[in-house]
């Protein structure tokens, strides 16, 4: 009675397990009013089926009050559910009653099938596998993290696996219970003494597949949107990804930088050199002397550490509790990233300067003062571009006298020849196929890194200094006061734009991307009855895609920093599916082994009962099949006292008569008929078996 309720209340914990991945998807806060509801049915499911149903009944009003109403009269909580169920009725969603009950019932039908069954190894083999995959799916498709918590679940799968076996072989030896708690022992110590080791790969199934395409063609490739480090090769359609990677609060909208990539190379970018420093600030000149800018603060809260800083604008510092800290700048890609890992936050404050450019500076027509390492750095495209592209840029731009004129006639160019946004049905070049071109002017859809890379070519091609720039828009805003405004910024909102070089006010972000405004990369200054306003300088766009559309795809979100040179890096190809036939073969042998060997022991030994040797060859198999459940002949006992222990377990009639027949082979006598050695036989087989 008390081992069985022990197992119950295990098998209740495990599951319960489900629960704090479920609860972080919703509203409600603790796992704990859901206690009695999820436990109780498993606790009593041993009882006489009215204690069963009874108890199971009150859990679950006791959890509903504690649910729904706690603190209430206890009369208020049928109110609650006939509210809940006057809403059903009028065509609206069911609210947290239902979700109650519908735990409720899943928690009853369960602990009626342990009734049944437990314990009893496919009892727990389902369940665990149920709870187990539960919290692996919320962990890598939500923001739920179950890396410490899934230890948990599989702990106590195993305590109830011995359950099953000691359950199932009662003259087991002490061998068996020591060698489950050393196994048990040497996995807890194994999970939380072990080093983590941070991820290199996205945790979903398609991003883990992504590598093994047969084919290995990369236009077959579907990629997660996200931040990562290649860019080396650039295109294909990519998977929506709402995962959270840090809020901040901020004086408005920002576009977050992270870097630049300055070598085009016809399939995508790299940088061509990179020399970091250690200073306690950024500062990185974005900015020309007479350009007005202000201080501006954000704050900064990571939803897990990152190998990089996001900022905006120029001169950045960045504080942890008050303190400055130094950081590795290169100003080579304008990259600020943290001196080792250890050092790596996830709050923190970084102050910065933010540009309010003025239109009369924009239009300036002043020679550019670029060195000339570069301007040949800026102005870089590769021999193979097609003279088209270089052709349409000319074109582009002829009718344009400044600079800026002919940098937001490129960047308008996209939207007036009706390119289109689209995620899905974007084409990889092929081996002789530039990036550029075939996106100008075959397929004339794809996404932000189609759009920037294109506008950043084009604005070279017609003679303008410009740089590609991968980071994050603003993502999703929630007010907090007049100044400040929060925002959740989520692996959507990866994204990548150009700069272009003016001389007079410096690097000017733009936003070619059809359908996005821009908004937040900078300001301009417009002087109105001698009042300062603030403007958006971009271009109106008739929907804002910002936070509703994904932006760019990577193959790795947070992938540690990487190196990229000119070298461009092959797709590896591996035949993964005959390796995954092999294990799923390998794990359907060992899920049904006991049914395979009883069918085969059947099918083996049906013809060989006709003679006496075939006979005592079937009865020797069974004896060894008995050993192997704790059913040990060699213990002093005789073949009729065990086959009376074994008949008495399985609640059967069968190995008596076969021992019977057995013995009166050996010694003597009349024996049973073939067809009854036959019926008996199968039935023993399938109880040991079963």
């Amino acid at each position: 009675m008390i081992r069985r309720l022990i197992w119950n209340l295990l098998a209740g914990l495990l599951f319960a397990s489900f629960m704090p991945p479920l609860l972080e998807l919703t509203t409600f806060e603790s796992v704990i009013p859901f206690l009695p509801l999820l436990l109780t049915p498993l606790l009593l499911s041993h009882l006489r089926r009215s204690w069963f149903l009874l108890g199971s009944l009150l859990a679950l009003l006791v959890s509903f009050y504690f649910i729904l109403i706690p603190g209430e009269a206890p009369w208020n909580l049928f109110r609650e559910i006939a509210s809940d169920i006057n809403r059903v009725i009028n065509g609206e969603l069911p609210g947290r009653p239902a979700f109650a009950f519908s735990i409720g019932l899943i928690s009853f039908l369960i602990g009626y099938l342990a009734r049944r069954t437990f314990p009893n190894r496919g009892f727990v083999f389902g369940l665990a596998l149920g709870v187990i995959g539960f919290i692996a799916y919320c962990d890598t498709w939500t923001d739920y993290s179950g890396e410490q918590f899934i230890i948990y679940p599989i702990v106590l799968a195993l305590f109830l696996l011995y359950a099953t076996e000691v359950s199932e072989r009662p003259t087991a030896s002490y061998v068996r219970p020591l060698s489950a708690l050393l196994i048990i022992g040497a996995t807890v110590v194994a999970a939380v003494q072990s080093p983590v080791i941070t991820a290199t790969w996205q945790d979903s199934w398609y991003d883990w597949t992504d590598g093994f395409e047969s084919e290995g063609t990369s236009s077959s490739r579907i990629q997660k949107v996200g931040y990562g480090n290649n860019d080396e090769q650039l295109g294909g359609p990519f998977q929506m990804d709402d995962r959270e990677v840090f809020q901040v609060e901020s004086e408005g909208s920002r576009y977050w930088r992270v870097e630049t990539k300055d070598v085009y190379t016809g399939k995508g970018w790299v940088l061509s050199k990179s020399e970091p420093e250690i200073d306690s600030r950024g500062f990185f000149s974005h900015f020309g002397d007479d350009v007005k800018t202000r201080e501006e603060r954000a704050t900064f809260e990571l939803s897990r550490e990152l190998p990089f800083v996001p900022y905006n604008g120029d001169n950045v510092r960045l504080s942890v509790d008050k303190q400055r800290q130094n950081l590795l700048i290169d100003p080579e890609n304008q990259k600020v990233s943290y001196l080792d890992d250890a050092e790596r936050q996830q709050n923190y404050q970084i102050q910065y300067t933010y540009p309010l450019f003025t239109e009369e500076l924009l239009q300036t027509d002043e020679p550019i003062t670029l060195s000339e390492m570069e301007q040949d750095r800026y102005l870089q495209l590769p021999d193979t571009l097609p003279n088209r592209v270089r052709d349409l840029a000319e074109e582009i731009v002829a009718d344009e006298d400044s600079p800026w004129d002919k940098a937001k006639a490129i960047e308008s160019y996209f939207e007036q020849e009706n390119f289109e946004y689209n995620t899905e049905e974007v084409a990889v070049p092929e081996e002789n196929q530039d990036y550029v071109d075939q996106f100008l002017f075959e397929t004339k859809l794809g996404y932000c890194d189609n759009f920037s890379t294109s506008a950043t070519v084009l604005l070279r091609a017609a003679g303008l200094p410009a740089r590609w720039v991968k980071g994050f828009t603003g993502g999703e805003s929630d007010v907090i006061g007049a100044a400040v405004t929060s925002y959740t910024v989520r692996n959507k909102n990866a994204h990548s734009w150009v700069e272009v070089y003016i001389e007079g006010p410096g690097w000017v972000p733009l936003e070619p991307t059809v359908s996005f405004d821009g908004a937040g990369q900078y300001t301009i200054d417009q002087e109105t009855n001698n009042e300062t306003e603030q403007a958006n300088p971009q271009r109106d766009t008739e929907t804002d895609t910002e936070t509703a559309t994904p932006e760019r795809p990577q193959e790795n979100l947070l992938d540690e920093e990487q190196t990229t040179t000119a070298a461009q890096t092959e797709q590896q190809s591996f035949p993964i599916w005959p390796v995954v036939g092999v294990i799923v073969g390998l794990v359907f042998l060992y899920l049904f082994r006991k049914p395979l060997t009883r069918t085969a022991a059947i099918l083996f030994f049906r013809n060989q009962l006709h003679s006496p040797e075939g006979f005592k060859r079937m009865y020797r198999f069974l004896l060894r099949r008995l050993d192997k459940q704790g059913f040990h002949y060699k213990d002093g006992r005789t073949l009729t006292e065990l086959a009376h222990e074994v008949d008495g377990y399985y609640e059967t009639y069968a190995m008596r008569p076969l021992t019977d027949a057995y013995e009166r082979m050996v010694y003597g006598g009349e024996s049973l008929s073939v067809d009854k050695k036959r019926e008996y036989f199968e039935n023993i087989i399938r109880r040991i078996e079963g």
